[in-house]
C-alpha cells in the first residue's frame, strides 16, 4: 500500500496576515502622511489669507491718510509706491510680519513661490470703466515632515498656496462718473438731454445702467483737459442708436457695455435723524434756517439763510422765489421732492469730501452730500435757479430722478455729481457740469480677497 504525503498548509495564514499588515500600514501611512500633508497646507493658506489681507489693510489705510483717491492715482507717486512696498507701514513689510507671527519667513520677491508681491495697476479697463487698485500677493512654500512616506518616497511632500488681496483706493460714488442713471429700464429709466444749447461736463464722466437719449439739438461733450479717458456710455445692447437725437455726443457713446454700476460703489449710510434734537415741523419763513427735522421747507419770496449741518426733511423743500444760501449742509429727505424754481436765488453747498461711517455723525451734514434723496423714494429733485445760484455736493436719488437745466435767464452751471434712478438735462443755454472730487462723497478704500 502506497502512502500518500499529503502537503501541510500551515504557515499560510501567517503570509495572509504579513500581506495584509503591509496594506494597511500603507493605509495608515497615507492617511497620516495624507492628514499632515492637508493639515500643514490649510495652515499655509489660512496663514498666506491672513499675511495678503494683512499687507492690503495696511496698504488702504496708508492711502488714506495720505489722501490718495481715485481721481489722484497715479503708480509713480510716492505715496502709492509707498503704500506697497517695503517701508514700516508697507502692505509688503505687514505681510511679511504677519508670514513671521505664523511661522513663515517671507521676502520681498515671490518669483520662487515663497514670498510677498505688491502691484499697482493704474488703469485696468474692464469694459464699462477704468479700475485702479493694488493687488497684494503672498505665495508660501513648505514641505511636510513625514511619519511613513519617506520609507517609500525620497522626494518632498510640497505644497505651495496663493493669496491675493485687492486694494481700491477711496473713490467717489460710482466710479468718479458725473452723471449716473442707475434705473434698469428703458422705458422708464436712463439719462436724456434735451436743450437747444451744448451740455459740457468736466471732471467725469456719463454712464447709464439701461438707455441714453439725446433729445434736442445741442451737443453733448465731455471736457477732459488732462486726458484722463472720460467716456459717455451706456449698459444695454443699442442704448444710445435706438434712442439718440440729432444732438452731437463728444466721445460718441460706447454702448452694450454690459455692467452695471455695482451698488457697492454707491452705498452711501443714510444719516440717522432719530436723535433726540428738535423737531422744528414746518419752517415759518422767518429768514433762518435750523439744522435739524423738519416736517417741510417752503420758502416763497425774501432771503433765507442756513446753520450748517443735516436737515432732515419728511415733506419735501420747495423753493419758488427768493434766496436761500447755506455752506456745509446736507437735505436727507424720507418724503417728498426737491422742487426749486428758476426764479430764486440758491446757493446750496455741501461740506467738503472725506469718508463717513455708518451711521454718520448725527446732526452733521454728510461729508460731501448735498441731497439725499432717501432710499425707496420715488420723488423728484430738480436744481434749478437764477443766474447767481450754485449747487456743490453730490445730488443722490438712488429710486427717483434728478432733473438740471434752465433757460437764457437762468442758472447755466451745476457743480455736483448726479446719480438718480433717471437724469433729466435741459435747458435753452449751454449748460456746464462740473464733477469735482473733493466736493463729492468717498467712499473709503475697499478690500477684496481674490483668491
Amino acid at each position: 500500500m502506497i502512502k500518500k504525503h499529503l502537503s501541510s498548509e500551515k504557515g499560510q495564514s501567517t503570509v495572509l496576515l504579513a500581506l495584509a499588515f503591509i496594506v494597511l500600514l500603507g493605509f495608515t501611512a497615507l492617511a497620516v502622511d495624507g492628514g499632515l500633508v492637508y493639515a500643514n497646507r490649510r495652515h499655509m493658506q489660512n496663514a498666506a489669507d491672513a499675511a495678503s489681507l494683512s499687507g492690503g489693510s495696511a496698504a488702504a489705510l496708508y492711502l488714506e491718510n495720505h489722501d490718495i483717491t481715485y481721481g489722484s492715482w497715479d503708480c509713480n507717486d510716492p505715496d502709492v509706491i509707498d503704500a506697497m512696498h517695503s517701508n514700516p507701514e508697507g502692505a509688503k513689510a505687514v505681510a511679511r510680519s504677519s508670514g513671521v507671527a505664523n511661522d513663515y519667513l517671507l521676502d520681498d520677491d515671490d518669483s520662487d513661490m515663497h514670498g510677498v508681491f505688491a502691484g499697482c495697476v493704474q488703469a485696468y479697463d474692464n469694459g464699462a470703466w477704468i479700475e485702479k487698485f493694488i493687488d497684494v500677493r503672498v505665495r508660501i512654500t513648505s514641505d511636510t515632515p513625514t511619519a511613513f512616506a519617506h520609507l517609500l518616497y525620497n522626494g518632498p511632500l510640497r505644497n505651495t498656496v496663493e493669496a491675493v488681496t485687492r486694494v481700491e483706493p477711496p473713490t467717489s460714488v460710482a466710479m468718479g462718473n458725473a452723471i449716473v442713471a442707475l434705473g434698469p429700464d428703458c422705458l422708464s429709466d436712463g439719462i436724456e438731454f434735451d436743450g437747444t444749447q451744448d451740455t459740457i461736463v468736466t471732471g467725469g464722466g456719463i454712464y447709464s445702467n439701461s438707455c441714453l437719449d439725446t433729445r434736442g439739438s445741442g451737443a453733448v461733450i465731455i471736457d477732459d483737459p488732462e486726458n484722463v479717458g472720460y467716456d459717455i456710455s451706456c449698459a444695454l445692447p443699442n442704448c444710445y442708436t435706438d434712442h439718440g437725437g440729432s444732438g452731437v455726443v463728444s466721445p460718441p457713446p460706447e454702448e452694450g457695455l454690459g455692467r452695471k454700476i455695482p451698488p457697492d460703489t454707491y452705498d452711501i449710510p443714510p444719516p440717522d435723524c432719530n436723535n433726540g434734537w428738535p423737531n422744528h415741523g414746518n419752517y415759518d419763513n422767518d429768514g433762518h434756517l435750523e439744522r435739524g427735522v423738519y416736517n417741510e421747507i417752503r420758502i416763497q419770496n425774501g432771503d433765507h439763510t442756513m446753520d450748517s449741518g443735516l436737515y432732515c426733511v419728511n415733506n419735501g423743500v420747495t423753493i419758488n422765489g427768493g434766496s436761500l444760501i447755506g455752506t456745509d449742509v446736507t437735505f436727507y429727505l424720507t418724503g417728498g421732492d426737491f422742487d426749486s424754481s428758476g426764479n430764486a436765488t440758491i446757493r446750496l453747498f455741501g461740506p467738503p469730501s472725506e469718508t463717513c461711517g455708518s451711521p454718520c455723525t448725527p446732526n452733521r451734514a454728510i461729508p460731501g452730500v448735498l441731497i439725499y434723496l432717501a432710499a425707496g423714494q420715488t420723488g423728484e429733485v430738480s436744481l434749478l435757479g437764477n443766474e447767481d445760484s450754485d449747487y456743490r455736493g453730490l445730488v443722490f436719488a438712488p429710486d427717483g430722478t434728478i432733473e438740471a437745466g434752465g433757460t437764457s435767464s437762468t442758472m447755466a452751471a451745476v457743480h455736483a455729481q448726479m446719480i438718480g434712478k433717471s437724469v433729466f438735462v435741459h435747458g435753452n443755454t449751454t449748460i456746464d457740469i462740473t464733477f469735482d472730487e473733493s466736493k463729492n462723497f468717498i467712499l473709503p478704500a475697499s478690500l477684496q480677497l481674490q483668491k
